[in-house]
């Protein structure tokens, strides 16, 4: 077999026109080879025939015969590159055959055993010695060096799984003679099964991802599609209700001025028969004028009776329609109250109902909720409790952790070590009573933790005493007070007392369905409310609305406490308040977890 430097240059086997290897080769008489159609059509698109490389001119146009030992040339050579590819020079990056001297050739194989690369043609020997034959070849590699240990230079045989490296076979007999090691081979099938199960794995990962990222994208655009219909149903709704609302306002204000031109029209009436009854009057009283000044006693005596009868002192007495005599009974104020009391019945049970379904918008799945299903392998299906009722929404967002604070209880009072019942106690006041902490006169005790801001809610057991006070105070509540705290002196309380319930101190008793076993008390502190609900049956006691609770400090206190570099504040805390009346050792008051 030729050799890469017997051959000639691919470029000498080429058409200078096409660029390709001879088909038909022709000569010109200026010695030049081309391709016959090629060379042809080169002289046909051209009035002069010359040659295209060396621009010589010919007088006649050459009659041009096909060189046929060049041709046989062209194929013969083209034929044996084919079977020489393997012996091609080694291009940068490639790996040279470590035996060839200039120009080196690309090597085919590399010999573990000799550790050395070999072309096509050096190799040639390893098939055939039967000594070289039993030597391991594998494709190419360079930096053979790597291959041998550098501690007995031999070649790397087996690989150490306690060290994780390769090891020849004088290493077992060194450090790694009670390691775990297997020959290279058995280790580069298990290295490559494990490679194949991993990508394996990480091609199941990357699917389950990509369908994830897939479907957050459909459910998002799904989303948007729902968020829009949902927006354009609730404009639609709004504007319904906008619609009936402005058509109430038309029919009503057409029912009124029915109502005030037909108490224009009654009243036009009687005026007008008021007007002739004046009239008439007017007349009688001429008639009387004329018989005053007249001196016949015959014509007095014979004037007609009607002339003077009683009855025309109070001719319409009878008459006279309601209105005419209390015209504010129908007056404006009246409707204007009656409006009034029902707007303001639509807008509290409105605001009430948007509330709640503005805290179950806040609270529903979003974007967020999306892309932490992204961060997870598959999606995590979350159960939310969805609020059936405002206090459903007030349980689950409000809810805080009471204890009462014994240090503050009366002294008839007992508080359970947790701090979460509260009993009757029949005792000596305690010495802790003298730092003016207790309540002096009343049975309550606080909360030790109190809010000046946001919202709080907590419930009580109230069904094991019949006597018992429930609510919020001020801080600044004057603890040796002798009447009955109310909202003016800081106390917003919810109390029993003898089957009877009241909202305040001041009120009549509550009306209530059922007896409330326990009660659930809330407080807005930014709105000004406090609230009291039935925990069982699910509805609202009574309710404190538009309360003051803030204050203004005294002169002399700013005075003091700017002294001593404590900071003001016009927002006092609110404390919970529990208490029970009665002497009854049976009696108990448990705060209780909130059930959400």
């Amino acid at each position: 077999m030729a050799s890469a430097s017997s051959l000639p240059c691919e470029e000498q086997l080429q058409c200078s026109i096409c660029l390709h290897m001879f088909s038909e080769p022709v000569s010109t008489p200026c010695g030049h080879n081309y391709c016959k159609t090629c060379i042809t059509e080169y002289w046909d698109s051209r009035d002069v025939a010359q040659c295209p490389l060396c621009k010589k001119k010919f007088p006649k146009r050459p009659q041009l015969q096909v060189n046929t030992g060049f041709r046989d040339m062209v194929e013969h050579f083209s034929s044996m590159w084919v079977r020489t590819e393997d012996d091609l020079p080694a291009k940068p990056g490639d790996v040279s055959c470590d035996v060839c001297l200039v120009p080196k050739l690309r090597a085919q194989k590399t010999c573990l055993g000799c550790l050395v690369s070999y072309c096509q043609s050096h190799l040639e020997q390893h098939q055939r010695v039967p000594t070289f034959k039993k030597h391991q070849l594998i494709d190419p590699v360079s930096n053979l060096e790597d291959r041998v240990c550098k501690k007995h230079d031999k070649m790397f045989e087996y690989f150490c799984h306690m060290d994780q490296t390769c090891v020849c076979f004088m290493c077992l007999k060194d450090d790694h003679a009670v390691h775990e090691t297997v020959p290279l081979e058995h280790a580069f099938r298990e290295r490559k099964a494990w490679l194949l199960h991993v990508m394996s794995e990480i091609k199941m990962t990357e699917n389950s991802k990509s369908r994830s990222i897939k479907e957050i994208k459909d459910s998002t655009e799904q989303s948007k599609k729902d968020f829009e219909r949902a927006i354009a149903d609730i404009a639609e709704i709004f504007t319904a209700l906008v619609v009936f609302l402005q058509r109430s306002q038309a029919e009503l204000i057409e029912l009124i001025q029915e109502k005030q031109k037909a108490a224009e029209k009654q009243a036009d009436e009687y005026v007008t028969q008021l007007q002739k009854e004046v009239a008439e009057l007017k007349r009688r009283s001429s008639e009387m004028k004329q018989l005053l000044q007249t001196e016949d006693h015959l014509r007095l005596l014979q004037s007609p009776p009607s002339v003077y009868t009683a009855d025309l002192f109070d001719p319409l007495s009878d008459s006279a329609p309601a209105f005419a005599r209390d015209p504010s009974d129908i007056g404006r104020q009246a409707y204007v109250g009656m409006v009034k009391k029902a707007v303001a019945q639509m807008e509290n049970t409105l605001r009430n109902e948007m509330e709640m379904l503005m805290h179950e918008v806040r609270l529903s799945d979003g974007c967020k909720a999306a892309a932490d299903r992204l961060m997870t392998d598959e999606f995590i299906k979350e159960v939310w409790n969805a609020p059936q009722d405002r206090l459903m929404m007030i349980q689950q967002c409000d809810a805080v952790d009471v204890t009462m604070d014994p240090y503050t209880a009366n002294s008839r009072l007992m508080v359970s070590e947790d701090g979460k019942q509260l009993r009757y106690y029949n005792g000596r006041l305690s010495l802790t009573a003298l730092f003016g902490r207790r309540f002096l006169y009343h049975q309550f005790v606080l909360g030790n933790e109190g809010f000046s801001s946001g919202r709080f809610y907590y419930e009580v057991q109230i069904s094991g005493c019949k006597h018992c006070v429930l609510g919020v105070v001020k801080e600044s509540l004057d603890r040796e007070m002798l009447g009955v705290p109310t909202s003016e002196d800081g106390a917003w309380t919810f109390f029993t007392m003898n089957d009877q319930y009241f909202g305040s101190f001041v009120d009549h008793p509550l009306n209530l369905r059922q007896r409330p076993q326990t009660v659930g008390v809330f407080v807005d502190y930014e709105k000004g409310e406090v609230s009291f609900y039935d925990v069982d049956a699910r509805t609202l006691i009574y309710s404190y609305r538009g309360c003051t609770f803030s204050e203004t400090t005294p002169t002399l206190k700013a005075f003091l406490l700017s002294m001593a570099g404590t900071p003001l504040s016009s927002r006092p805390k609110l404390y919970p308040v529990f208490g029970l009346y009665e002497s009854d050792s049976n009696d108990v008051l448990v705060i209780t977890p909130v059930a959400t």
